[in-house]
């Protein structure tokens, strides 16, 4: 009876862990994703990362068997969504892109303006985030006073709402849970770009590395962008 979504906001510098490691993890990965479950990791709050002028990919979020959540906000004085500086995204230096996101990849690859230097990034690698919410301002009790909180943390859990929502309905219909959810994200998105919300603001530089440009489709900021529930329910239905 384990829970069908996970939220999981732990992350480390992919360069920091073996690949002994690595690998198994990808394996119980996968099996959890075949057996119904959802597997959802912040994608980290260090935007692109920086190690030795170059970016440093943050694992797990950069598995191509788990889902990673970035992080918008809205703009100071003004409306809508910008994807927020601290949303972590790039390429994984470990993990070959993954089929079901190379078009969404390519694309953005081909027209986006304000690529950071090429050496500094693998292209060629698992690319994230997959999708994002809302990542700041949200308020939490913490001994008796209200207090604003923020994080990639927290659109996490807010995606595995929506997903859990999701699957309530499928379940209320007889149907299984979603499980592993990336190939439905970007399949959803290249058939109905309205179920979700694009994020075309934004940059995520960290320290001395330039990071990516928000832009029209799939970026490293905020994946294929935010949900529209709506929308989705009737493409799992």
């Amino acid at each position: 009876n384990t829970p069908l979504v996970n939220s999981i906001s732990y992350g480390d510098y992919e360069y920091s862990i073996t690949d002994d490691y690595l690998d198994r993890c990808e394996v119980e990965f996968q099996k959890f994703g075949l057996s119904g479950h959802s597997i959802l990791f912040a994608s980290g709050d260090f935007g692109v990362g920086c190690a030795n002028a170059s970016q440093a990919p943050i694992w797990p979020t950069s598995s191509p068997y788990v889902t990673s959540v970035g992080g918008t906000q809205t703009p100071l004085g003004g409306t809508g969504e910008v994807g927020v500086t601290f949303s972590g995204g790039g390429f994984s230096n470990y993990f070959p892109q993954p089929s079901y996101q190379a078009n969404a990849v390519a694309k953005f690859l081909a027209t986006s303006t304000a690529l950071p230097p090429a050496g500094t990034y693998n292209a060629s690698g698992r690319a994230y985030p997959d999708i994002s919410a809302y990542a700041t301002n949200y308020q939490v009790v913490v001994r008796g006073k209200t207090t604003s909180v923020g994080g990639t943390s927290a659109s996490t859990p807010t995606i595995s709402a929506i997903v859990a929502l999701l699957n309530d309905y499928r379940l209320s219909n007889g149907k299984s849970s979603l499980g592993f959810l990336n190939p439905l994200l970007y399949d959803a998105y290249a058939s109905e770009p309205s179920a979700f919300y694009d994020v075309t603001s934004g940059s995520n530089p960290y320290a001395t590395c330039k990071g990516f440009t928000a832009t029209t489709g799939w970026d490293p900021i905020t994946g294929v962008g935010t949900p529209n529930y709506a929308v989705l329910k009737k493409l799992v239905a």
